[in-house]
């Protein structure tokens, strides 16, 4: 039986900034705001990274990397995030951080990334058991292995895309987290998921204290501005208690930013979309909502 000493507690001593994305409704664009936040701050900012892919789509790993080499790593060499909690179910040791993590993907210096994996969905439902077979909070894991990283200054920002739901794998991410986005949809559904977000999030920090996450923003995406229902949705969240934290720039619906993904890097590097006519203002866009992004989470 493996058994880890939960050493690390979020506080002032983690030297990064870390920000959750987080959305209950999957296709809201989640990852593609992630990824491309993330991809700013290193290669225009010339910040360090870290991308953690904690969704068991895998969407942030294969908008960075190439998929022969995430099946390489997943499959062989075995250092994604599934082997972070299956050996803790399983009371192996194969997960390494320091191997996990793959430096200055998609050829931008200062950008790395922990992969996900598609095991992930096989485990999920038994990750709650760790604490009864590793003597460490189901909760805790992500924090107690990164925890030499967390309390280094190796990066600027940690950037963590967690799956459309509140479960186990999630809360590993709030929990480490000082801020949280929320990228949406301006539809009624959408609008509806915030406060399920904010609310379940209230109250997971009301029992485990050392959870000290707050909201960083909330950034429409896939803005449709021909549609009514999106106006008067960006409109009505404009004039709310959440006001302050709405950001000023949006995404909106267009084909270059989905189909960056398909060349395994962001989109201010994707060579199938610099070819666009949009791609300029689609850039400016995208880096206006980084500035923002910097100066609500600083």
């Amino acid at each position: 039986m493996v058994k880890i000493k939960s050493y690390y507690v979020k506080g002032d001593d983690s030297m990064a900034i870390i920000v959750s994305f987080i959305n209950l409704k999957g296709g809201v664009g989640k990852t593609t705001t992630a990824v491309n936040i993330a991809s700013i701050l290193a290669e225009t900012h010339e910040m360090r990274v870290l991308v953690i892919d904690l969704d068991p789509q895998t969407n942030a790993t294969i908008s960075l990397i190439d998929q022969k080499r995430w099946y390489h790593i997943d499959q062989v060499e075995k250092q994604t995030i599934f082997y972070m909690f299956n050996d803790l179910l399983e009371n192996k040791a194969i997960f390494d951080i320091n191997r996990a993590i793959i430096r200055d993907v998609s050829g931008i210096p200062g950008l790395d990334l922990l992969p996900s994996s598609l095991g992930l969905v096989e485990i999920q439902d038994y990750i709650p058991d760790i604490g009864q077979k590793a003597y460490i909070n189901h909760v805790d894991v992500l924090a107690d292995r990164m925890a030499p990283i967390l309390k280094s200054d190796i990066y600027d920002y940690i950037i963590i895309d967690c799956p459309p739901n509140l479960g186990a794998i999630t809360l590993n991410g709030i929990l480490i987290s000082d801020y949280y986005m929320i990228p949406t949809i301006p539809d009624i559904l959408s609008k509806i998921g915030i406060s399920l977000v904010t609310n379940r999030i209230h109250s997971f920090k009301e029992r485990k204290k050392a959870c000290k996450i707050e909201l960083a923003g909330i950034v429409f995406t896939k803005v449709d501005y021909r549609t009514n229902l999106h106006k008067a949705t960006m409109e009505e969240l404009r004039r709310s208690d959440l006001s302050s934290y709405v950001f000023d720039s949006e995404i909106p619906q267009r084909i270059s930013i989905s189909e960056a993904p398909s060349d395994n890097v962001p989109f201010i590097v994707a060579p199938s979309v610099k070819i666009k006519s949009d791609f300029k203002e689609t850039s400016k866009l995208l880096r206006a909502i980084t500035n923002e992004f910097i100066d609500m989470t600083e």
